[in-house]
């Protein structure tokens, strides 16, 4: 040892480093996993909510919500699970598939996130084989917001914003933005 520092400040300076490197990772690991697991389990429940979704399984659709959970779709509002699966009441309405994409998830601490994802969406009529298709259903955003337990990720708030519709007869929408 150095005539200058006294051995017992040099091992005291060992300690406190020894503490920082080996007591510092694991709680900075520790939340790091916390934010994996959870980012990883919104990010399933997203797709899950398109299979769902598109095999009209009610009970498992609104099982993705908390039970005080909302979906907004375009003009409407769905809270709670019973209103979620009334959503999907109708079988007479068309096969659709949610092509989902762009899946940010965000934590916001231990126990909720926010989220956005990006959604195409093609229909068409029901029947035993392929349906055709002239166009896309609508293409827009997710906008979610997240509850995280033990059990899972499961949607607080669910709100689809249509960014692109089909125009008349496939053609392309026109703008009313003329700017360049």
């Amino acid at each position: 040892m150095s005539a200058l520092v006294p051995d017992n400040l040099s091992s005291l300076g060992c300690v406190f480093l020894l503490a920082l490197a080996g007591f510092g990772m694991p709680l900075f690991s520790q939340a790091s996993q916390v934010n994996a697991e959870m980012i990883a389990s919104c990010h399933e429940l997203v797709l899950d909510y398109a299979t769902y979704r598109d095999q009209e399984n009610a009970e498992k659709f609104a099982a993705l919500f908390t039970a005080d959970g909302s979906l907004s779709v375009m003009d409407q509002t769905f809270v709670g699970h019973k209103a979620i699966a009334a959503r999907l009441a109708n079988k007479n309405g068309p096969t659709l598939r949610h092509m989902m994409t762009n899946i940010r998830i965000k934590p916001v601490d231990a126990t909720t996130a926010t989220g956005v994802s990006y959604a195409l969406i093609y229909g068409g009529a029901k029947s035993t084989g392929p349906s055709m298709v002239a166009n896309f259903t609508a293409m827009g955003e997710y906008f979610d917001e997240y509850q995280y337990s033990k059990e899972g990720c499961r949607f607080s708030q669910r709100k689809f914003v249509a960014t692109f519709l089909p125009g008349a007869s496939g053609a392309p929408a026109q703008t009313t933005n003329t700017a360049k």
